[in-house]
């Protein structure tokens, strides 16, 4: 393993971490409070926006780091997030009416995607025993994701489809985009997802202001994951393929889904600790293994 991704792998740990507060917290918020999909995400990411935008606009170095990739990768970003957004909102729908774990684990199909699209588009290779790893990851997520009562068809299909679309932006960040600047991507990713999400509650009429202090809760848990998660993640695209990225986050279902388990009463069956065993074999076979050196 070289230098390079090494240290890719570690912003993907760093991302995997930040992801994982930033799901639990949304998932005890949605099992708290009655509070739509679009509106969670709207105040979360709109209270992260303002957070960190006095760090990005005192300074002049950073100011000029946002206005080279509002001009170099403008599109990409518009595209990509536009994807994402749309993806964030039927995950969260799902998400209000599934178990934290099989949803957080079944989410993680966005590596078989991102194998495809990496394979076809991008001439990226496996190894034969990285597809036989990816193969028993997507084997232990079909286990989960069949859990009965605790995830329902519906949901898991809006999941599905969530998991492409989150895809689609590390295809196209690797496709056009030789050298990517993670935080300043990630700090205006913020705020078109700010103005997708009002955008879309005004036109569907859900608009509501929860309480301030669900604000808070939301806000700080898209501190971690929509902003400092987001910007690890993209940092990692440096130095690793697509293929990798997501593989390197199966670990982080497999974390919520003992969460879960602990604190939020889901139920424990041999199904979802296979399933999760199986998706951690996979794992260490895609990224883990050592490479043997031939003499």
């Amino acid at each position: 393993m070289t230098g390079n991704e090494k240290k890719g792998y570690f912003y993907v740990f760093l991302t995997g971490v930040f992801f994982a507060f930033e799901v639990i917290g949304f998932k005890e918020v949605f099992r708290r409070f009655h509070l739509s999909p679009e509106m969670a995400a709207f105040f979360g990411v709109g209270f992260a926006f303002l957070v960190v935008t006095p760090f990005f606009l005192s300074s002049a170095k950073r100011r000029t780091k946002v206005i080279l990739t509002i001009r170099r990768d403008g599109l990409i970003l518009l595209i990509g997030t536009l994807s994402n957004a749309m993806g964030i909102v039927l995950y969260y729908y799902a998400l209000k009416q599934t178990d934290l774990g099989p949803a957080a684990i079944l989410i993680k199909t966005t590596v078989l995607y991102n194998v495809i699209l990496g394979v076809v588009f991008l001439g990226e290779r496996f190894k034969d025993r990285e597809v036989f790893g990816i193969i028993l990851s997507i084997f232990g997520i079909y286990l989960i994701s069949t859990l009965q009562g605790q995830i329902n068809l519906i949901s898991a299909s809006c999941i599905l489809i969530s998991a492409f679309l989150f895809a689609i932006q590390s295809y196209l960040i690797k496709k056009y985009i030789p050298e990517i600047l993670g935080l300043e991507f990630a700090y205006l990713r913020l705020f078109l997802l700010c103005v997708f999400f009002l955008l879309y509650a005004l036109g569907i009429g859900s608009f509501a202001i929860p309480e301030w202090q669900t604000i808070v809760i939301l806000g700080f848990c898209s501190l971690l994951g929509y902003f400092l998660g987001r910007a690890f993640y993209f940092e990692a695209h440096n130095y690793l393929p697509i293929s990798k990225l997501n593989a390197t986050l199966l670990i982080e279902p497999i974390f919520l889904m003992f969460v879960g388990i602990l604190f939020m009463k889901e139920p424990v069956d041999l199904q979802k600790l296979g399933g999760g065993a199986i998706i951690l074999l996979g794992l260490y076979l895609i990224v883990f293994h050592k490479r043997k050196v031939k003499t």
